[in-house]
């Protein structure tokens, strides 16, 4: 009698709600450290791309060392998540989450009770962009296309768009979800920011771990 193999457990991309948490983690991320951690992104490489040649912008070599701080730990973390999750299996999404959460977890740590001015701003910069790297590495160990990380609008929009376009997906498909929530994490940082701003960094882990709990859920369930 042969068994019928099982199709591969994708929690990411099952569960509804967990993109577009974790897109909602990725501006929030981004929100808090434009805001605090010297005017770059955690998430947005191509904004840090960008921001690292704009040499006519005040204060250009502090931004220029964030930028590539963030880059260089963003793919750090890819490389390490990658190999990490290598042979995990079923597991390898949850595994790279729980990762990036316990990186937000040591950036809101170190925000409440270490110093954030100075050089240790760049130790920030490399925990938070290491967490929204783990955050890309769980998308893609489930299987999301390369148009649908949570960190990278531009490519979710084409994908969104381009499947639209061709059939595949109506115009109120729920994938917009996954790109408004982007904003709506940047937002609500802004406004936390301006009114209780030791709860900014606690933005991005509140959703992850939510989307961590969401998928541990239905694994239970």
């Amino acid at each position: 009698m042969s068994v019928i193999p099982q199709p591969p457990i994708q929690p990411i991309r099952d569960q509804a709600l967990v993109l577009p948490l974790l897109s909602f983690s990725t501006g929030a991320a981004d929100g808090f450290a434009y805001l605090a951690l010297g005017g770059i992104f955690t998430a947005n490489m191509t904004g840090n791309a960008v921001l690292a040649t704009v040499f006519t912008r005040p204060g250009y070599e502090t931004v220029l060392a964030g930028a590539l701080t963030a880059i260089g730990a963003f793919a750090l973390a890819l490389a390490a998540g990658f190999r990490m999750t290598r042979a995990r299996g079923n597991d390898a999404s949850l595994v790279a989450l729980i990762a990036s959460a316990l990186c937000l977890a040591a950036v809101a740590l170190w925000w409440w009770f270490g110093p954030h001015t100075g050089l240790a701003v760049f130790g920030l910069i490399t925990l938070s962009a290491a967490a929204m790297a783990l955050q890309t590495v769980a998308a893609k160990r489930d299987g999301v296309p390369h148009g649908a990380t949570t960190t990278y609008a531009t490519g979710t929009l084409t994908d969104l768009v381009g499947d639209i376009v061709d059939g595949k997906a109506p115009w109120s498909s729920p994938r917009w979800l996954v790109l408004l929530a982007l904003p709506a994490g940047a937002l609500l940082a802004v406004g936390i920011a301006l009114y209780w701003p030791a709860a900014t960094p606690l933005l991005p882990l509140v959703s992850t771990t939510a989307s961590i709990g969401l998928i541990r859920r239905r694994r239970a369930g």
